[in-house]
């Protein structure tokens, strides 16, 4: 049989291992188990074009939360989203990645450091050039990037300075693309908080497959804006953020549909604007699980002509994995007291003083006869 402190040792040893198989699932396995549930989207012809939608990833900021935890909780919410990324990115292949605003949680009330932390950290989460196969798979790769209402201002009627914009587009804006030549689509950038938005070729717009970009939504507000963007722009296909949900949107039925199947969506951009005279608008959800949601993801759409093919990265819960953490923890803190006591305990400690007492008085005539000699 094992001694007490053998034991110990093989149960210390256990939890060790036990701990190790925990973190290595939680922090590496499970990003590769989960996309394995991803639907790939492949191109029937040789010139799609393959889009990866990134929403309201909102950085952590410092200004908020001061706690004790918090940064940790930066440091774990920054992980997630990389290693997301990286999944998602190898995963799709993308020609072009679309940032749908709110990239900060609290970029419009930053200081210039604190500013320029946020977006040395966003370049980190978000590269590509450490990865040597990227520029082999998607040589054409380029961005797109959305000022939200975190990054810049404007939620509930809130004051938008000029300064917040200008760091924004110079921090982020300078490289985007307007035009993807390869299968003649255009870009345009929707500010609804401004009630703006880009379009400085509008002569040559109906000769593109136009895709308009927005932080929130459009079809379903309404309004002066919404009819300015559907005369000028006339855009084939709208993707947003902002309610941190997955839906599509149509007009002017104004149906909604929530989607949160892990299939794949095909769309006829031609027949949708020609023959039902149509408006089509697709939310992405948030990509992060700091955001209150039980469902994250990645949107990823492929186009080839006019024909639409969108589907949800579906992401791991973050929080799920934080409980089993914890109830690990408490699981080996509790494994430990119980032996800890069992080897204490008043039972084996008044048998080791009964023992004792029997051989301090012992009387027999052998142990006298001893003491005699």
């Amino acid at each position: 049989m094992l001694s007490l402190r053998s034991f110990n040792k093989l149960l210390h040893r256990c939890l060790l291992f036990l701990t190790f198989i925990l973190i290595c699932f939680n922090e590496i396995i499970i990003y590769h188990v989960n996309r394995c549930s991803w639907q790939q989207i492949g191109c029937k012809v040789g010139n799609c074009t393959r889009i990866l939608l990134i929403a309201d990833p909102q950085l952590l900021g410092l200004t908020y939360s001061k706690t004790l935890y918090s940064g940790l909780a930066r440091f774990d919410a920054d992980r997630y989203l990389r290693q997301t990324f990286k999944q998602a990115l190898a995963f799709t292949k993308p020609h072009i990645i679309c940032f749908l605003g709110d990239l900060m949680d609290e970029g419009n009330v930053a200081s210039p450091e604190e500013f320029k932390s946020y977006v040395k950290r966003f370049q980190q989460i978000y590269r590509t050039d450490d990865d040597p196969r990227f520029k082999l798979f998607s040589p054409y790769y380029q961005r797109v990037h959305i000022p939200g209402d975190n990054d810049i201002g404007g939620e509930n009627g809130e004051y938008i300075s000029n300064l917040n914009v200008h760091r924004f587009e110079e921090a982020f804006t300078q490289e985007d693309i307007f035009d993807y030549g390869e299968n003649h689509l255009r870009f345009f950038k929707i500010n609804r908080m401004l009630l703006d938005f880009t379009n400085p070729d509008r002569s040559n717009n109906a000769k593109h497959l136009r895709i308009g970009l927005s932080h929130a939504p459009i079809l379903i507000g309404g309004g002066p804006l919404l009819r300015a963007i559907l005369k000028e722009l006339d855009p084939h296909i709208i993707f947003s953020g902002h309610w941190h949900e997955s839906r599509i949107f149509t007009h002017p039925d104004t149906k909604v549909v929530n989607f949160y199947e892990p299939g794949v969506r095909q769309f006829d951009l031609k027949a949708i604007k020609e023959q039902q005279h149509s408006y089509l608008e697709i939310m992405v959800p948030t990509a992060s699980y700091r955001m209150g949601k039980t469902k994250m993801g990645i949107g990823y759409a492929v186009l080839e002509n006019h024909n639409l093919s969108y589907t949800v990265l579906w992401l791991p819960n973050r929080f799920i994995f934080l409980l089993i953490y914890l109830f690990w923890l408490l699981f080996a803190a509790s494994m430990l007291l119980v032996f800890r006591m069992m080897t204490r305990c008043p039972f084996r400690t008044g048998k080791r003083n009964m023992h004792y007492n029997y051989l301090s008085n012992d009387t027999s005539p052998e142990s006298q006869h001893m003491e005699s000699k």
